[in-house]
């Protein structure tokens, strides 16, 4: 499972420790110490996974693990400097390695370097079931030319308490991201009200005594530790499961509150009758689900009265084809009998024998086929009925009957079985959209046509009263909507005046520089004395400048008319326009949520209107009955009185 483990220390040269040294056996490098001319290297069997993050205006060199720490080396001349702060990090062993380095990645760059530190990172994984990550972090500030003062808020243990948390909550959501349910939390057990012990951090050299076999008082605490823990574990999983039942408890208590409240007493005949056909508590959602067994069971029953018809079928056509059979073969029987009572000795009778003889041999053929053709029909049921000769056939034919009226009894009673659950169960779906009704419309006495609202508009009306927290008026609903309604005409008005604003400014501008090109020309004849004079000569020339002049004037008219008085204005109205524009993205962002909105809220009317429409209707049919009623009476009065007076 997920774990927390989250430590902070100083590497200090006071403790006789080196910057370089520590970067080196943290990333398995080789790095030589430029002050003490050592070369620093610790051999390690996996290699650790290593990356340098820096604040975007530091020098390229600090990418350079060896320079990066031995310029904090050099930096640093006090004999008890604090050199780097080192984070040690447990990484989740439910993510993998590539979804391990990005958590780290984040949560450094967010937490430390974007503050101003470089970090350096290493991830080992020498222990599959222990893979941590070990940051190094530098004490000063960084500029494009180096390493200037001391950051002393970086001291702060409160800031120590905010990377706590900030590394629960990174973790927590990489976690989260995969669909993984483990969660870590940076607080204590005692401030998260666990009875479990915290483990103890057994270090390298410890972690690895121990996988060696040899016996340490660290790990001999965690072990008890642990069994303790796992004692606490199963006793918490007994105080939930019993929580949650009590909770389950409750909640039907107060569900069966709810329907006895809701519900009218022949209502909760039918959700008891529901009740033994579900045999759970009534839900719309298990209604639908036994919907669908039911569904499935006159599938199977309609399965079995479609076998039954083609048996039966199958059957007639089998006898048929024996009875045709019969019926040749006796024929043939008949020719034969006749052929063999010809006197073949009388000569006066050989001409007429013999046609005799011709006429039963035809018969005889003619019937063999028959015969054959019937033969051939009967594969069919001799395969699907499994039977080979007659007498197995007519045995299948007499079980057959006697065991039909017993199934089709039996499917008649399932269809009527099916048909009294679909009522039970539609009763009960009924009773539930009711009560869910009368539910709604009890928190708006003064709006007695709310108990008219279809169950659909129940459902949308309890969903926002939910989400306000509180009971809204059909009043509220009908404001709201109204202001959505309004704020949604202004947001399309402003982008349909955007929209044509945009047009607008296009075209001017095509005006503008086609009336830009007409008045070059203008110029360059009014501005140049000897092209000015050339007016007066050249037929061509005066021409052009005639139609520059023209040209110019019609398109800073066409100008005018879409309200631009030139360039200056053009530029003007453009800047207001960009304005306007960069306002289209935030419209765009509130007109999606405005119109779900707003579809709610009609819905909600029309649920609404309607409700007032059914009321109105009831009301008319009770006085037309009331009315109907008093017109009998007085019809049977009057018929008294007449019978008096006879």
């Amino acid at each position: 499972m997920a774990i927390y483990h989250f430590s902070a220390k100083v590497v200090s040269r006071g403790k006789g420790q080196s910057a370089v040294a520590a970067a080196a056996y943290r990333s398995g490098d080789r790095l030589q110490d430029e002050r003490t001319g050592e070369e620093k290297f610790y051999h390690r069997q996996v290699m650790p996974e290593t990356m340098i993050l820096a604040p975007s205006h530091s020098p390229e060199w600090v990418k350079d693990r060896e320079r990066l720490w031995n310029e904090v080396e050099k930096t640093e001349v006090r004999k008890n400097s604090q050199l780097a702060r080192e984070i040690n990090v447990a990484l989740p062993i439910e993510l993998s390695n590539d979804h391990q380095k990005e958590l780290i990645q984040d949560f450094v760059q967010k937490e430390f370097v974007e503050k101003g530190m470089v970090a350096d990172i290493a991830i080992h994984r020498d222990d599959l079931n222990n893979p941590h990550a070990h940051v190094m972090l530098t004490t000063r500030e960084i500029s494009p030319e180096g390493f200037t003062t001391k950051n002393r808020d970086w001291n702060n243990k409160e800031l120590l308490n905010e990377w706590r948390q900030a590394w629960s909550n990174h973790a927590n959501k990489a976690l989260e991201r995969e669909g993984n349910q483990e969660r870590i939390s940076h607080l204590s057990h005692e401030a998260r009200g666990l009875e479990q012990l915290p483990t103890v951090h057994l270090g390298h050299i410890v972690h690895g005594m121990e996988q060696r076999g040899l016996k340490t008082d660290r790990g001999d605490l965690n072990c008890d530790r642990q069994e303790y823990n796992r004692l606490v574990v199963d006793l918490q999983k007994y105080r939930e499961e019993k929580q949650a039942l009590e909770q389950a408890k409750t909640l039907k208590q107060e569900q069966q509150s709810k329907v006895e409240r809701f519900n009218t007493p022949q209502d909760r005949v039918h959700l008891q009758e529901a009740r033994k056909s579900l045999k759970a508590e009534p839900s719309l959602e298990n209604i639908q689900e036994r919907r669908q067994q039911i569904d499935q069971w006159e599938n199977r029953v309609a399965q079995g009265e479609h076998f039954i018809t083609w048996k039966n079928k199958t059957l007639d056509d089998a006898a048929f084809h024996y009875q045709w059979i019969a019926s040749n073969q006796k024929t043939i029987d008949e020719q034969q009998q006749r052929l063999e009572n010809i006197n073949w000795l009388n000569p006066l009778k050989i001409k007429g024998n013999k046609a005799v003889k011709e006429h039963a041999e035809q018969i005889i053929s003619d019937s063999q086929k028959q015969i054959a053709k019937h033969e051939e029909k009967l594969n069919y049921p001799r395969e699907k009925l499994n039977f080979k000769s007659e007498i197995e056939f007519r045995q299948i034919q007499v079980d057959h009957e006697r065991e039909k009226l017993g199934l089709l009894e039996k499917n008649q009673n399932r269809r009527h079985e099916i048909t009294r659950e679909r009522n039970v169960l539609g009763n009960a779906e009924m009773a539930i959209k009711e009560g869910v009704i009368r539910e709604v419309a009890a928190k708006y006495p003064e709006h007695p046509d709310m108990r008219y609202m279809s169950y659909k508009t129940a459902l949308q009306l309890r969903g926002l009263n939910e989400k306000a927290g509180e009971t809204i008026s059909p009043e509220r609903i009908q404001k709201s909507r109204n202001f959505n309604k309004n704020k949604m005409q202004e947001f399309n008005k402003e982008l349909y005046f955007v929209e044509t604003e945009k047009e607008r400014l296009k075209r001017t501008e095509g005006y503008l520089k086609e009336a830009d090109k007409y008045h070059a020309i203008v110029e360059k004849y009014e501005k140049n004395p000897l092209l000015k004079g050339k007016l007066l000569l050249s037929k061509t020339a005066k021409q052009e400048y005639e139609h520059a002049v023209s040209q110019r004037d019609y398109f800073n008219d066409l100008m005018k008319e879409k309200g631009v008085s030139g360039r200056d204005d053009w530029n003007k109205q453009t800047q207001t326009f960009e304005k306007l524009e960069a306002r289209v993205p935030f419209i765009q962002s509130q007109v999606q949520p405005i119109s779900r909105s707003l579809g709610i809220l009609d819905a909600l009317i029309q649920g609404i209107e309607q409700a007032i429409y059914a009321a109105n209707r009831a009301r008319q049919q009770r006085q037309q009955e009331q009315t109907k009623g008093k017109r009998k009476g007085k019809f049977r009065g009057d018929s008294m009185e007449r019978g008096h007076e006879r």
